[in-house]
């Protein structure tokens, strides 16, 4: 299915972008865990650093263990990225908490916004603190609760809620030029 196809099944579905999606616009799966590490990480240098690569696994496997794997794989990469962002995560936390929300439950992105998140990746990138990509990526595109993206980042629900409001409303401006 070519890009513009998919692009016409979403827009007329109304539906979220999908792994499929994804791995459609992004190419091989190793591209997708080199652009999260860049995308997450501030100083970045050495993306595969974070990647932890499970390719070489899926070779002999039905395409079932290597869909688990390729997702456990883009899991995997970004809890190793997490780590090494705790600490400065922790400390926007306070700053999330104290400002409101302007709308709460927005919706995982599009497809649309998704495709503009991978082509001004860098503007977006420098425009968000890394808590608001790290939400942006858990809740925006693997579209986990707020309570799982609280949870899994060890912060409030509050400071995800605004997080992912600043991410999305963010992703949604860029999207529309």
């Amino acid at each position: 299915m070519n890009l513009l196809r998919i692009v016409d099944a979403i827009w007329h579905r109304h539906r979220y972008a999908t792994a499929d999606d994804i791995r459609n616009t992004m190419g091989e799966y190793h591209n997708v865990l080199r652009w999260l590490t860049k995308f997450l990480i501030e100083d970045a240098n050495d993306p595969d650093a974070y990647i932890v690569d499970a390719g070489a696994l899926t070779e002999t496997q039905m395409p079932d263990f290597h869909e688990w794997l390729v997702h456990w794989a883009a899991r995997a990469t970004v809890r190793n990225a997490l780590q090494g962002q705790h600490e400065r995560i922790a400390q926007l936390t306070a700053q999330h908490e104290k400002s409101a929300a302007d709308h709460l439950d927005h919706p995982p992105i599009t497809i649309d916004q998704f495709q503009a998140l991978i082509r001004n990746s860098e503007q977006v990138r420098s425009q968000l603190d890394v808590l608001c990509r790290f939400v942006l990526l858990i809740r925006g595109i693997a579209k986990e609760s707020v309570d799982d993206v609280a949870g899994e980042l060890g912060i409030s629900r509050r400071a995800v809620e605004h997080a992912y409001c600043v991410a999305f409303d963010l992703i949604s401006s860029v999207a529309a030029k």
